[in-house]
C-alpha cells in the first residue's frame, strides 16, 4: 500500500469508524442496495453515498465484484477483528453505580407491586427504566469482561518487552480503575447480590398479574427480556467479575515474587565482597536429584533471601570437567554389513545365537539380541538357516532369554 493511500485509509477509518465495524460483520456478498441502507442507516447524506463508496474502494477497504458486488478486504475484517473485538473497558466505579441503581429501582418496583391499588403506568415506567438499565450492564458489562482479560493477558505477556515495574504499574492502574470496584459486586454481603435475588422474585411476582399484563403487550415483552437479562447478569457476568479479580490478585502475586527475586538477585550481584566473605560455612549440594522443569519463583526466592541474610553461603571450588572419549561408531552400533560379513568369514555356525554373545560381548545388549535375530527377520541369499530342536538360554541384565536355536551357513555357490 503506498503512503497515500494509507493516509487515505486511515483518514476513513478515523472517520467511518463506526461504518467500517458494521460491514466488516457481513461475510457474505455485498449488493449496492444493501451498501447504501448501510450508509442511510450511518447518516450519510444522499448526495454523498456514492463518493464515499468510491473512497472505501480506493482505499482498499471494499473490493468491488462482479455485478456492482463488493467484499470487504479480508485483511480490514482481520484487523477490525483484532482491534475492535477485544471489549471496551469503561470505568468499573461507573459501571457498579449503574448496578446500585438497579437496586435502588428494585425497591421502587416493590412498593409498586404491593402497593393496595396497582398504578399500570407507574409500574410500566420502572421497568421500562429497569429493562434500559440491565440491558446497558450487560452489554457494557461483557465487553468490560473481555477487555480486562485482555489487558491482563497484555499485561503478562509484557514480560520480556517492559521492566517490571512498568508492569506493576500498568497492573495497579488497571486494579483500580476497572476492578477493584467490582469487589462490591460479587460479595454476597454487599448490596448488589441481595438486591440481584429480589428483583429476579419480583419479575416472577410480576408475571402472575394476568390483569395487569393483559392491559399491555408491551409490559410483558420487557419483562421476559428483563428476566433473560437478568439470568445472563446473575449466571455469566457476575461470574466473569470474580474471574477477572481472581486473575487480577494472580498476576499482581507472580508480578510481586519476580520483583522481589530480581530485587534479591540485584543485591546479591552489587554487594559480591559482602556476600561471599563468610567463606567458613558449609555449601549445600543436593546430589542425585535429576530436575524436570524449572525452580518456581517461590523456591528461588527463598534461596536469595538465604543468601541475602548470609544463612547459606558459598564455598567456590575449581571445576573439574571430565574429557569426552572418542570411539567410533562402529564399536557402539553393529551394522547389517558387519554382521553378514562376520558370517561370510566363519562360513558354517551350528549355534548362531551363542555365536554372536560370544563373539559381540562388547556391545550393548539391544545390539547383541538384534545380531541374533537378524538372520531371521531379514533372508540373505547367501546365508541358509539349520533349526536345531535345542532351546537357547541367556540371561540378559532386565530379562531371561529363550529362543529356538539355529545355526546359519555361508552358501559360496550364490557369490558373485
Amino acid at each position: 500500500m503506498t503512503m497515500p493511500r494509507f493516509i487515505h485509509f486511515l483518514t476513513l477509518a478515523r472517520e467511518q469508524t463506526a461504518l467500517i465495524v458494521d460491514i466488516c460483520a457481513e461475510s457474505d456478498l455485498l449488493s449496492r442496495a444493501q451498501l447504501l441502507h448501510y450508509l442511510e442507516h450511518h447518516g450519510v447524506a444522499a448526495g454523498l453515498k456514492e463518493s464515499l463508496i468510491d473512497d472505501l474502494c480506493q482505499a482498499a477497504i471494499l473490493l468491488e465484484e462482479h455485478n456492482q458486488g463488493f467484499i470487504v478486504n479480508p485483511a480490514v475484517v482481520d484487523l477490525v477483528n483484532y482491534y475492535e473485538r477485544r471489549g471496551r473497558l469503561i470505568s468499573a466505579t461507573f459501571l457498579r453505580d449503574q448496578m446500585l441503581n438497579i437496586a435502588e429501582l428494585t425497591e421502587r418496583l416493590q412498593r409498586e407491586l404491593f402497593a393496595t391499588e396497582a398504578d399500570r403506568t407507574a409500574i410500566l415506567d420502572t421497568i421500562d427504566n429497569l429493562y434500559r438499565l440491565v440491558r446497558e450492564v450487560r452489554e457494557a458489562g461483557s465487553e468490560h469482561y473481555i477487555a480486562c482479560m485482555r489487558l491482563l493477558g497484555d499485561i503478562k505477556r509484557s514480560g520480556g518487552k517492559q521492566p517490571i515495574e512498568q508492569r506493576l504499574y500498568e497492573l495497579e492502574t488497571a486494579q483500580r480503575r476497572y476492578i477493584e470496584p467490582l469487589r462490591a459486586l460479587i460479595d454476597p454481603s454487599g448490596d448488589y447480590v441481595p438486591r440481584i435475588a429480589q428483583l429476579h422474585r419480583h419479575v416472577g411476582e410480576l408475571g402472575r398479574q394476568d390483569v395487569l399484563l393483559a392491559q399491555s403487550q408491551e409490559l410483558d415483552h420487557r419483562r421476559l427480556r428483563l428476566a433473560s437479562d437478568l439470568h445472563f447478569i446473575d449466571h455469566e457476568l457476575l461470574r466473569g467479575f470474580a474471574v477477572i479479580v481472581d486473575t487480577a490478585r494472580t498476576l499482581l502475586r507472580s508480578l510481586f515474587d519476580e520483583k522481589s527475586l530480581k530485587d534479591a538477585l540485584a543485591f546479591c550481584l552489587a554487594h559480591l565482597d559482602q556476600v561471599w566473605v563468610a567463606l567458613d560455612t558449609t555449601t549445600l549440594v543436593a546430589v542425585g536429584r535429576n530436575v524436570t522443569q524449572a525452580t518456581p519463583l517461590e523456591g528461588q526466592e527463598s534461596f536469595f533471601a538465604d543468601v541475602v541474610h548470609r544463612r547459606l553461603l558459598p564455598q567456590p571450588r575449581a571445576l573439574s570437567i571430565n574429557q569426552p572419549e572418542q570411539c567410533r561408531a562402529e564399536d557402539l552400533v553393529l551394522s547389517e554389513s558387519r554382521i553378514w560379513q562376520t558370517i561370510a568369514a566363519t562360513g558354517n555356525i551350528g549355534s548362531w545365537p551363542t555365536f554372536a554373545v560370544h563373539t559381540f560381548s562388547g556391545y550393548a545388549e539391544e545390539e547383541q539380541l538384534r545380531a541374533m535375530v537378524l538372520p531371521l527377520l531379514r533372508p540373505h541369499p547367501q546365508i541358509t538357516l539349520m533349526l536345531n530342536d535345542q532351546l537357547f538360554v541367556h540371561e540378559l541384565s532386565t530379562q531371561t532369554l529363550h529362543m529356538h536355536d539355529f545355526g546359519v551357513r555361508w552358501e559360496e555357490h550364490y557369490a558373485r
